[in-house]
């Protein structure tokens, strides 16, 4: 299904009213044990980022999903950060893809000479699949060797991943509004990147997220254009 989008720049043009009510709607459709107002002023309005991207999807003129990235300097390194929601039927994680992978990059143009990385949590089996699957460089990954240094680094207090000696999980105290055919579906995919996700995190329905790290590089584009082109 082809979605219309529209992107916002939060220093250029931001959201509207009605926007903004569409975006409460698809949060609580997409996440259980959260209050919208406190999810927004996390996201989508605190002062810790210097700047917000954000790609409205619409299907016949309803806002049907979103997916926003914030971009904050923090020490000697840029972090960017991600939140997405789409209504059930929309959720494909191929959408927020090409998005993300562009204003990473238009990022990395910007301030090559700086250490950039994505760094944040991913609630869903299928959102991390979706990334991983067409990323070069993504830890944790079973084919991509990660240091726990790193980790270290990014989620100190984040606990250890089911079988591997990294710090990458973290309870969130939030599920994604799965059903029952959904996560029956995640517990007996075949594919690679949902069963490495479920078995890191077995508890991903229970509030806990798997906190992944990528790095933004010349050498990460590379790898990802190659990746691409094999496929």
């Amino acid at each position: 299904m082809k979605l219309v989008t529209k992107d916002l720049t939060q220093t250029k043009q931001w959201l509207s009213e009605p926007e903004r009510k569409a975006i409460v709607g698809i949060i609580e459709s997409s996440f259980s044990n959260i209050t919208p107002d406190a999810y927004l002023a996390k996201y989508f309005d605190s002062s810790d980022a210097f700047e917000r991207r954000l790609r409205l999807y619409f299907d016949e003129g309803k806002v049907v999903g979103y997916c926003l990235l914030t971009f904050s300097d923090e020490s000697t390194m840029t972090v960017i950060r991600a939140s997405a929601g789409f209504i059930p039927k929309y959720r494909k994680g191929g959408n927020t893809f090409q998005f993300s992978l562009s204003e990473s990059f238009k990022c990395w143009l910007r301030r090559p000479w700086k250490k950039i990385y994505y760094a944040d949590t991913m609630l869903s089996p299928a959102m991390y699949r979706a990334i991983a699957k067409n990323t070069g460089i993504i830890w944790p990954h079973p084919q991509h060797p990660t240091s726990g240094e790193i980790f270290d680094v990014f989620n100190p207090n984040g606990e250890l991943g089911s079988g591997e000696a990294v710090r990458c999980l973290v309870p969130v105290n939030r599920v994604s509004n799965y059903s029952e055919s959904e996560l029956k579906s995640f517990e007996t995919s075949d594919k690679l990147e949902i069963q490495y996700y479920c078995k890191l995190n077995p508890d991903f329905n229970n509030g806990v997220a798997l906190f992944v790290i990528i790095p933004i590089s010349f050498r990460q584009f590379v790898k990802t254009a190659l990746k691409k082109l094999r496929a």
